[in-house]
This record gives C-alpha cells, structure tokens and sequence, in this order.
C-alpha cells in the first residue's frame, strides 16, 4: 500500500469514528456552508464533494433546479449518516479519484474538505473531468493562516494549508475559467483548552499530535499545550480560527 493511500485510510477512518458526534462540533463547517450556499446553484446534477453526514446535501437537494445530489464521501460511516432522500445518492470514495463518467455533473460543490486532497491540481483535474462544459465549481478550504493559534503552540501538528495562488494555477491547468477568490475569516471560542481539543477531535481533524522527536506524552503533553494555548486568550475565550478561501470557478466549454 502507498503511503498516500494509507494516509486517505487513515483520514476516512477518523471521520468515520467522529460521524456520530460530528454535528455536535461542525457550527464552524456548517456557518462556512451557508457562506458558500449564498452563491448561485441553478443546476441539474450536483456533486457534494466531503459531504460529511449530508447537512449539505439535503440543502442543496432542496433548490429549485435541482435534480440530483451526489454526495461523496470516503468515510462509509458518514454516508450512512445521510438524511434519506430520492434526490441525495451516495457515493463511496475518492476525490482525487472520483468513480464517475466524464461530463456528468452540472455543478461540484465541496465545503472545507479539500485541504484533506493530496496535490490539489488532482482534484482539480477530476472535477474538471466530471463537469459538463460550463458547469460550476463552489468551494471553501482552509487558507495558510487557518489554526494559526495552534501552529504557533509549536506542541500540535497543524498542516500547511494551500494559498489561493496553488488553488489558481491548479484549477486554470485543469481547464476553469473565470476563478473568483473571496477570503473571509471564521473563529470559534472555547472556554478550555479540553473544549478546544474535543472539538477538533469531533469533527475528524485530531491527529498524533504529540511531537515525535519529544515524545512528550498524556499529561505532560496536555500541560504544554495548555500554557500555549492560554496563552492565546482573548476575552471571548480560546479561539478556533481559520482563514478560509472561497473558490467559484467554471468549467471552460473546450
């Protein structure tokens, strides 16, 4: 097995075991949604790219227009958490690798799950491929300054997060036109630092995130991290912040 696909086994996994709690701590996910859902989507087959347990889906089910959703998702527990609907089919997989024909979707739709893609021309090349000529792409990914508090802790494994210029270079090779970056900042509060650290674990981002060449381990670990973070207090409280890009693009008619 490749390490890109253990690592993607790895991820749909985690959000597998965060499916049954992961409403509970998506307010940040879900208030980036309905940002992304203000824009225009008129269309006839929709694919929910990361849908997650389908709050999405269901919405975008619901326009006027609308005729299909696909929601794909490479976590099955979260597939299975959708709301039941004629118009909402699942889909297990890949982004990078998306099981569908060339030209079938009038429009890609994918709220904050693209940051878990390996090479971002990828995706962009496989939402390129499904897309009929013209067809539109709305998208929301976390921006380089997303979690910037905790990076700065330097006790917790943040990733880099692409700019808008990877995601514009990505998406004109891969055939979009017309690509309109809007950049808007999010932040949750927390009262406590264990609050902060479920929520990431609840929506399917925890990682090994004790540093390897410390291996600083249960409380000792918690501590640090705690004197880092308190550090970070504002008067609203701990803050979950993120930087985030929303992406509308359109497929060239070639």
């Amino acid at each position: 097995m490749s390490r890109f696909a253990s690592r993607k086994q790895e991820i749909a996994g985690r959000f597998s075991q965060a499916a049954s709690q992961y409403a509970s701590y998506a307010a940040l996910q879900a208030a980036i949604a309905d940002a992304l859902l203000e824009a225009d989507i008129s269309a006839g087959v929709v694919l929910d790219a990361g849908c997650g347990r389908g709050r999405e889906s269901q919405l975008l089910s619901l326009r006027p227009g609308v005729e299909k959703v696909i929601a794909l998702d490479m976590a099955p527990a979260m597939l299975a958490a959708l709301p039941e609907s004629e118009k909402i089919q699942p889909l297990l997989g890949d982004m990078e690798a998306i099981a569908l024909p060339d030209a079938c979707v009038d429009a890609v739709f994918s709220n904050f799950a693209l940051q878990w893609c390996e090479s971002p021309d990828t995706v962009a090349a496989e939402f390129s491929r499904v897309l009929k000529p013209d067809g539109r792409l709305l998208a929301s990914v976390p921006g380089p300054q997303s979690l910037a508090a905790l990076r700065a802790s330097g006790l917790l494994h943040i990733n880099e997060f692409a700019g808008t210029d990877v995601w514009a270079m990505a998406l004109m090779q891969a055939g979009f036109a017309d690509c309109d970056f809007v950049q808007k900042d999010f932040t949750l509060w927390f009262d406590s630092v264990p609050e902060l650290l479920r929520a990431l674990k609840g929506i399917g981002a925890g990682t090994t995130d004790t540093p390897r060449e410390n291996h600083l381990l249960g409380r000792q670990w918690l501590q640090q991290v705690s004197v880092a973070l308190e550090a970070q207090r504002q008067p609203q409280g701990l803050p979950l912040s993120y930087d985030v890009i929303f992406i509308i693009a359109n497929r060239d008619d070639f």
